[in-house]
């Protein structure tokens, strides 16, 4: 067996994907719904094997690091979480060691946490993902926008602190149980309404007393049912993002920003910036994922 085999898994609350590696090249991805919520504890080795059994029968023992929810109290074992500032550089040496009743060399990568009067933050999974972006672009300030969006100050592999904007989860709550998304139907996009409320998030960043005008605005026939969600979207990014430039300070003599995401959001974010007068460069989450925990796993072999 080649010593640069092994697998890395990202393991979230809901998916989990592995990916092999054979000669220290990706060989094949597999993916399973058995994330954190459906399994946890101890259940979560059964769901590790019904992933990787094929590959462990065929290629023998790998060494496995994992990263995300399922170091958490919910996954299969509780990982620490590294207070900031904390430099990435040093989670080789921070794994946890998972049991595996047939022995397995199984290690979970530690999550970040801030502990601060002013902010009590943490982040599990996603410091992979800075390590990587951190190699192959190093940013002042990273955005990874998503369910709850962090945005984290860098200085090279040092993560100074971070915050949380729970963005994509108000979104949802709001199109699915406010009044807001009420009868508003099947959505689809609109650049136009997404950008007024992009503008109107940014500039004002104060969307209390804006909420329901949305719904007030449906009613009344000034936006269009199926556009709700678009402006609502535009509204919640642009407030975020007002917000964390007044959090951090950040201007742009910075530098660029980078952001972590897919393309769909990665675009919002990118015209979010631009009003704040801000640049940014983009990665993707799998590049950036696979770029942070390649080391961690050869640093096992």
């Amino acid at each position: 067996m080649s010593t640069k085999n092994f697998v890395v898994m990202d393991w979230g609350s809901t998916n989990i994907r592995a990916f092999l590696y054979l000669d220290g090249r990706q060989a094949e991805e597999k993916k399973s719904a058995e994330g954190v919520t459906v399994v946890r504890g101890p259940d979560c080795e059964g769901a590790f094997d019904r992933l990787t059994s094929e590959w462990f029968s065929k290629y023998g023992p790998l060494p496995v690091v994992m990263s995300g929810m399922v170091g958490s109290i919910n996954g299969w074992a509780d990982a620490q979480y590294l207070d900031c500032p904390v430099n990435l550089a040093e989670l080789p040496h921070h794994l946890t060691e998972v049991r595996h009743s047939k022995g397995y060399k199984i290690r979970i990568v530690p999550g970040l946490c801030v502990r601060d009067p002013d902010n009590y933050n943490v982040i599990r999974g996603e410091e992979t993902q800075l390590a990587g972006a951190i190699k192959k672009q190093p940013s002042k300030v990273f955005l990874m926008p998503g369910t709850h969006c962090k945005w984290v100050l860098a200085d090279g592999y040092k993560i100074e602190s971070f915050r949380t904007a729970m963005t994509g989860e108000m979104h949802s709550i709001m199109m699915k149980y406010s009044l807001v998304g009420l009868g508003a139907g099947e959505q689809e996009s609109s650049a136009e309404d997404f950008q007024k409320g992009l503008e109107r998030g940014f500039y004002e960043n104060n969307i209390v007393p804006r909420l329901f005008e949305i719904r007030g605005a449906n009613i009344l026939g000034a936006i269009r049912p199926s556009h709700v969600g678009e402006f609502l979207s535009g509204l919640l990014i642009g407030a975020e993002i007002a917000s964390m430039q007044k959090i951090f300070k950040f201007t742009k003599e910075d530098g660029a920003l980078g952001i972590i995401a897919n393309p769909f959001l990665t675009e919002r974010y990118v015209k979010g910036l631009k009003l704040a007068g801000l640049e940014s460069f983009s990665l993707q989450g799998d590049e950036a994922f696979l770029g942070g925990m390649l080391p961690l796993a050869e640093s096992l072999l």
